[in-house]
C-alpha cells in the first residue's frame, strides 16, 4: 500500500520526503555522536576507577636483585655455580633471616624458594620476610584473605604455583617471581630460586633459574602493600 501511495506522489512531494529523511539522518547522526562522547567520558571515569596494576618501584627493585643473582649463576651444591649464596638467602637478615639454620650444603635440605624471594624483596619489613615468606602455606595463611591477593599477574608479583599435575595443596608448593604479564597462551616468565630451569648460560640446571609458567598452574598471586615496606 505504501509503495502504491508513493507512486501517486508528485516529484516535489518526493523531494520533500527525501529531504525530511536526510534531515532525520542528520539528527540521528548528531545523537549518535553525542552518545559516543558520553560513552567516552564514562570510559575515562571507569579507567580512573580501575586499580593500577603497573609494577611499583619496589617490584622493579626486587626483579633487579633477582636478575643479579641469576647472572651470578647461583646453583645447588655441585651444580657448577655459586651455592654459597643459598645459605645467605636463608640466614641473612637481609633475606629470610633464619639465623639458626645450618649452612646449606646439600640439595634438598631446605626449601629455599621463599628465602630467595625474601632476599629480592629485602626492603619489606623483616617480620614479613622472616615469618611469611618461608612457605606457600604461610603466604596463604597471612595474605590470601587480604588486599595483597591479586587477581592478575603483574611484573614483580609473588606467585605460588603447583609443580605437579595433582595441584595440591591448594595454596601451592613453590614460590616464584613474575617477570612478565600473561600472554595470549596463558604463559608468563618467571625468575625463581630452588628451581630447575635455565641458567645465565642457557643450560638447564637447578638453582636460581628462569622459566616459563602457565596460569593454569598458578595457585595464588600476591602483591605487597605500600605499608609492608620499611621507610
Amino acid at each position: 500500500m505504501k509503495q502504491r501511495n508513493m507512486l501517486k506522489m508528485t516529484k516535489a512531494q518526493l523531494e520533500q520526503q527525501l529531504e525530511e529523511a536526510r534531515d532525520m539522518q542528520r539528527r540521528l547522526k548528531r545523537t549518535l555522536n553525542l552518545a559516543l562522547q558520553d560513552l567516552s567520558t564514562i570510559s575515562e571515569k571507569q579507567r580512573e576507577d580501575i586499580p593500577d596494576i603497573k609494577p611499583a618501584s619496589e617490584a622493579y627493585e626486587a626483579i633487579k636483585r633477582a636478575q643479579v643473582e641469576f647472572d651470578n649463576n647461583v646453583t645447588e651444591p655441585g651444580g657448577g655455580g655459586d651455592s654459597s649464596r643459598i645459605s645467605f638467602y636463608i640466614k641473612s637478615t637481609s633475606a629470610l633471616g633464619w639465623t639458626w639454620e645450618a649452612d646449606y650444603t646439600k640439595n634438598g635440605s631446605f626449601s629455599w624458594c621463599g628465602a630467595f624471594a625474601a632476599y629480592c624483596y629485602t626492603n619489606l619489613n623483616f617480620n614479613i620476610r622472616q615469618k611469611i615468606f618461608p612457605s606457600c602455606y604461610r603466604l596463604f595463611n597471612s595474605w590470601y584473605n587480604t588486599s595483597r591477593r591479586a587477581s592478575e599477574i603483574c611484573i614483580g608479583d609473588i606467585v605460588t604455583v603447583y609443580t605437579s599435575e595433582e595441584q595440591s595443596p591448594h595454596y601451592g608448593n613453590h614460590i616464584v617471581l613474575a617477570l612478565s604479564l600473561i600472554d595470549e597462551n596463558g604463559d608468563f616468565e618467571t625468575i625463581e630460586g630452588n628451581a630447575k630451569g635455565y641458567g645465565p648460560n642457557g643450560d638447564w640446571r637447578e638453582g636460581v633459574s628462569r622459566r616459563t609458567r602457565n596460569i593454569k598452574n598458578v595457585a595464588c598471586i600476591y602483591r605487597p602493600l605500600d605499608g609492608d615496606f620499611d621507610e
